[in-house]
């Protein structure tokens, strides 16, 4: 099981080792030590990713379609490996990761969902109606939203408009007052 296995390790001697002594140590080996010890937090990701091309998603039709959005969110979160390298003394050696681009990654992960979804069509077909009604709703919220705001925007411009008479219409009792005055 890759995810179980020691991501912790960074060196096999006692003493700390150089990249002169890679090739003592198979290539993977010194890959995965490097790996470690640079990108710890990323370290079982990408080794999952690194040595499994194609995820298998059978074991988790047991679950349904509950553990979908864990596995998209699983590879939103495995997106890293492929920017991260792996650095030499010599910056011209560095490797990255996972050598691929991020187009063949993001084949990978549809095809895994793919996969996923295909194992329980009932339940994505019904998942799927359950999705058109609320997209109905969500659409009839919108149009209400809209025309909350469209009432709101005319209640304000004729509360404007109100604001603009009772000036006007101060300004013409002035007027009346300054006559009345002028006459009296």
């Amino acid at each position: 099981n890759t995810y179980l296995s020691n991501h912790t390790v960074q060196e096999l001697f006692d003493y700390s080792y150089d990249e002169d002594e890679e090739e003592d140590i198979q290539k993977s080996v010194f890959l995965y030590l490097k790996l470690n010890k640079e990108h710890p937090e990323d370290a079982a990701v990408c080794k999952i990713l690194m040595n499994h091309t194609h995820l298998d998603m059978a074991p988790l039709l047991l679950w349904e379609l509950k553990f979908l959005p864990l596995a998209v969110g699983w590879f939103e979160r495995a997106t890293i490996c492929t920017t991260l390298s792996i650095h030499n003394s010599n910056p011209d050696l560095s490797k990255r990761i996972l050598e691929e681009s991020k187009e063949v990654f993001q084949n990978r992960i549809l095809t895994a969902l793919y996969e996923f979804v295909r194992g329980v069509p009932k339940k994505v077909l019904e998942r799927r109606d359950e999705l058109a009604l609320v997209a109905v709703y969500d659409d009839k919220i919108a149009m209400v939203e809209e025309e909350k705001k469209r009432i709101q925007e005319d209640v304000e411009s004729r509360k404007r408009k109100i604001t603009q008479l009772e000036e006007e219409n101060k300004r013409l009792r002035g007027i009346v007052e300054t006559v009345r005055n002028a006459l009296d």
